[in-house]
């Protein structure tokens, strides 16, 4: 990745090489930072990013990321140069938790309560919860699933692999609620699925990574939490603090619901053929 960035130093624009500057003064930290952080920190735009990642030979940005955490893995950093950032050409597990702990902080600090406690409220009262998402977000869709259901919530996934989503949702009635997950790169079915219901009024939960993402505008109540991974791939620690704390939430403004639903899954787990362990 440096010697791109020099072979093509004589090309690049002044916004670019800001950039560039900034990435070789920060290689510790830049792994883990994303298009929009990069953008922020040098005063450029996200789009002068992607097009240096372009100009030095990567398809995106995604890409030069990708180079960075190999050159470092590689080669090492220069220790001179070091931030306070997570180190990853050292401890690769310690990087990686210190930056899903950022990951949560961020998104502690950023995300809007009065939104949060508007989400719990329409779960709660929601007939039936579906939840839906694609790629990594269909997993964090099953554990929606998964988490409301045992905290009292009707709940269910929405599923692709035998028909359209959209499909689906011609049975949903007006009480229902769809929750919709969507990160980078966003999934144009995901946005459909929340296009789709919100057009038939049906109330819309998002939870997505920026308030620029496209899921936000078919939303009702959109939750930003911060994701960025070491690579191209999303990280989910903070989706997962997220959905524990709403689902907490709603248990906790109903506590005889979530009280019966609990003690029904504790007879469940208490009969013998459900057990496995110690006789």
């Amino acid at each position: 990745m440096r010697d791109r960035l020099m072979a093509n130093a004589a090309q690049l624009s002044k916004q670019q090489q800001v950039i560039a500057d900034f990435l070789m003064d920060n290689l510790q930290e830049a792994p883990f930072l994303s298009v929009m952080e990069v953008a922020e920190r040098t005063g450029t735009s996200e789009a002068t990013v992607v097009r240096l990642s372009q100009r030095i030979g990567y398809e995106g940005y995604a890409g030069l990321k990708m180079a960075l955490v190999a050159m470092l893995r590689g080669a090492g950093a220069n220790t001179d140069t070091a931030n306070d950032g997570p180190d990853i050409s050292k401890d690769v597990l310690a990087a990686m938790a210190r930056l899903e702990v950022q990951n949560i902080e961020r998104t502690l600090k950023s995300i809007d309560r009065k939104a949060f406690e508007e989400a719990a409220r329409v779960l709660r009262e929601a007939d039936h919860v579906f939840t839906f998402g694609l790629g990594i977000s269909a997993h964090l869709a099953d554990l929606a699933t998964y988490i409301f259901t045992e905290h009292g919530v009707r709940c269910s996934s929405l599923d692709s692999r035998f028909t359209s989503p959209r499909e689906q949702l011609v049975v949903l009635r007006p009480g229902d609620v769809v929750l919709g997950l969507s990160f980078p790169p966003y999934s144009g079915e995901t946005i459909d699925v929340l296009k789709e219901a919100h057009e038939r009024q049906l109330t819309t939960v998002a939870i997505t990574d920026r308030p620029s993402a496209p899921a936000t505008a078919y939303s009702n109540h959109a939750l930003l939490v911060s994701c960025q991974g070491m690579t191209f791939t999303n990280t989910t620690a903070s989706v997962d603090v997220l959905l524990n704390a709403l689902a907490v939430k709603v248990a906790s403004e109903d506590r005889s619901q979530s009280m019966e639903v609990l003690a029904r899954i504790n007879d469940i787990l208490a009969e013998k053929s459900s057990l496995v362990g110690d006789d």
